[in-house]
């Protein structure tokens, strides 16, 4: 193999890794105004993303994205998949377990992302209630 040909074949992984995340990044969908938002980076170095939009008590609008593999990904998904229709207040009481059980499985290796993924959540929930004037109830605050 010539050198130039090792270099054309880097060039091409460098463009198509650079296209996959960016089809990754404009294909996942943001979340304009959330109600609550969090972002944290869990110590085998996954980050994880959960907002919450909350409407008449409830949560009605949720988004998830992380960085890590495969299991980060279900289980940030599984946390957005709890939330959604439940009030802010009954979001305090999903675990790591409740996201466990709503996967199904997790090899003890990937234990900590069903941790990180309730970290997000809760920390989503937090800045949701930090701020109650960004969540009118239709009551007077």
């Amino acid at each position: 193999m010539t050198l130039e040909s090792i270099f054309a074949l880097a060039l091409v992984l460098f463009f198509f890794v650079l296209a996959w995340y960016g089809l990754s990044y404009v294909l996942t969908p943001h979340m304009e105004n959330a109600d609550g938002l969090a972002k944290v980076t869990g110590n085998c170095g996954d980050t994880m993303e959960i907002g919450l939009q909350v409407e008449n008590g409830k949560v009605f609008k949720t988004h998830h994205w992380t960085d890590g593999c495969t299991m980060s990904r279900n289980c940030v998904e599984s946390a957005a998949r709890l939330a959604h229709g439940k009030t802010p207040e009954s979001l305090k009481n999903i675990n790591m377990s409740h996201i466990i059980d709503d996967i199904g499985h997790i090899p003890d290796s990937h234990l900590h992302c069903a941790q990180l993924a309730e970290i997000t959540l809760q920390q989503a929930l937090d800045s949701y209630f930090q701020n109650p004037s960004q969540h009118l109830t239709g009551e007077a605050v």
